[in-house]
């Protein structure tokens, strides 16, 4: 049986089926390979050996891959000074893994939806999830079935717009995302989501017992006062206030907003850095 050699970017190209034929230049080893010479009355004849399956070799591959497949034709291009192999159906394969191209596709074009989920549900700067995210979140969490745990809290940046006064909007940046690092953190422990409601305010979706919830907030609000934001040349530190509401005291979603944003002005009108509920 003949033998080929291939790259494997080739190789894998036949695998696939991209590649239908192959060429080969008239070099004396394939002329001695491919061309029969006889001597019919007392002429010499060159004719093509008949060549019906190929066996392809990606010798760099590490388990050294090949392929039989079959020949469906072939020809001596004087043109172009080449042979010409007409590839067919694959008979045998050793070492290869087929990878199915639809199956790569599909799983590509689900990546790309995804990114796009994303892109529209995700706040650029903080990575957490945006307003549009919240209002679907809402129908779907005072529907559950533990919805009687459910709080809402909103966070708000004390004295924000001073840090972009001062320090300008990128250490603004800065001090948004060292915001939402703390909000991600804590959302195990609060069995929460975390929302970017807009500006320097934010949300969080919490199913926790009333009795827990406060002392983990606390403990939140604690820890972004004490740490310095990261990644600007400025010691600044941070602090939150926090208004909390709770589904099983209100009667609708806007409602369940509507409370919280009055205990965090609240907490703001009362000296900032600290959490106000009913």
């Amino acid at each position: 049986m003949l033998q080929i050699s291939v790259s494997k970017s080739l190789f894998d190209e036949i695998l696939f089926g991209k590649i239908k034929y192959l060429k080969k230049d008239f070099s004396k080893y394939w002329q001695k390979e491919l061309i029969d010479i006889k001597i019919e009355n007392d002429k010499i004849v060159y004719s093509l050996k008949s060549v019906n399956k190929i066996r392809i070799i990606n010798t760099l591959g590490k388990e050294k891959p090949q392929i039989v497949i079959e020949c469906l034709s072939l020809n001596r291009n004087s043109d172009l000074n080449q042979f010409e192999f007409f590839l067919g159906s694959i008979l045998e394969q050793k070492n290869t893994v087929v990878v199915d191209e639809r199956d790569e596709l599909i799983k590509q074009l689900l990546q790309e939806k995804e990114d796009m989920k994303n892109s529209m549900t995700k706040d650029f700067l903080t990575s957490l999830y945006n307003r549009q995210k919240l209002d679907l979140d809402l129908e779907i969490s005072v529907n559950r079935i533990d919805a009687s745990l459910l709080s809402l809290v909103f966070i708000d940046a004390d004295k924000f717009k001073s840090i972009n006064d001062i320090y300008g909007h990128s250490v603004g940046d800065e001090a948004l995302k060292h915001l939402s690092y703390k909000l991600k953190l804590y959302c195990t422990s609060l069995n929460a989501e975390a929302y970017r409601y807009g500006g320097e305010e934010f949300i969080l979706l919490c199913f926790k017992d009333k009795n827990e919830l406060i002392p983990i907030l606390n403990n939140l609000r604690i820890e972004i006062k004490r740490d310095k934001i990261k990644n600007t040349d400025y010691n600044i530190n941070l602090s939150v206030s926090m208004g909390i509401s709770f589904w099983r005291d209100v009667s609708s979603i806007t409602e369940l907003l509507k409370v919280a944003d009055d205990n965090l002005f609240k907490a703001k009108d009362q000296g900032r850095d600290r959490i106000i509920y009913n």
